[in-house]
């Protein structure tokens, strides 16, 4: 979160690009939308497959047959889509470093847990599924599956805390027009 910290600074303090109101505004706003709700959907979508099979299975079938890590990029997806709201290149790229920093040592120490407690078929599994960059071409699943309703509590609270994100990114962005507001910085 520090790594992000100055990018937001940078961000927040610079005018934005469109004008508010302005095609290209608008066009920048649907982006940040249509990411959120993709990566929003990538979420539920992985939920509905990981919840409460986690640490009991090699969970290979939906959104962890094309990567293996569906719920970060959920993750990243929304993030993304603030970067837009916020018409931002500088936060973008400040959180893709975060990113990458965040997940090269989590994912990384977590497929160590699972190579050791799974095995061979969690490193076949490694071998056909990218880690994050989907594959639709290898999308499998079977006609049912079994939901954890525990597990879509959690991710209906997880939701809930970050609906708030496309709010504050617009409510940020329309600020940052406002003749009061400091415009210190004048980065991308």
């Amino acid at each position: 979160m520090l790594i992000i910290f100055p990018f937001a600074v940078g961000a927040v303090l610079s005018p934005p690009p469109a004008l508010e109101g302005s095609w290209a505004d608008l066009v920048l706003d649907f982006c940040g939308w249509l990411l959120f709700m993709i990566g929003a959907g990538f979420r539920w979508w992985a939920t509905l497959y990981i919840g409460g099979r986690k640490q009991v299975a090699v969970v290979d079938e939906g959104p962890y047959s094309i990567c293996r890590n569906p719920l970060y990029v959920g993750t990243f997806l929304m993030v993304m889509g603030l970067c837009f709201f916020l018409e931002s290149v500088t936060l973008a790229i400040g959180c893709s470093v975060a990113s990458a920093f965040y997940l090269s040592v989590t994912v990384l120490a977590e497929e160590t847990v699972l190579r050791d407690v799974f095995g061979r078929p969690f490193v076949d599994y490694c071998r056909r599924v990218p880690r994050f960059w989907p594959k639709i071409r290898l999308l499998r699943t079977s006609p049912t599956i079994d939901v954890s309703i525990l597990g879509l509590w959690a991710e209906a609270l997880r939701t809930a805390r970050w609906i708030w994100v496309p709010m504050l990114g617009e409510w940020i962005a329309n600020v940052r027009t406002e003749a009061w507001w400091p415009r210190l910085l004048h980065l991308p």
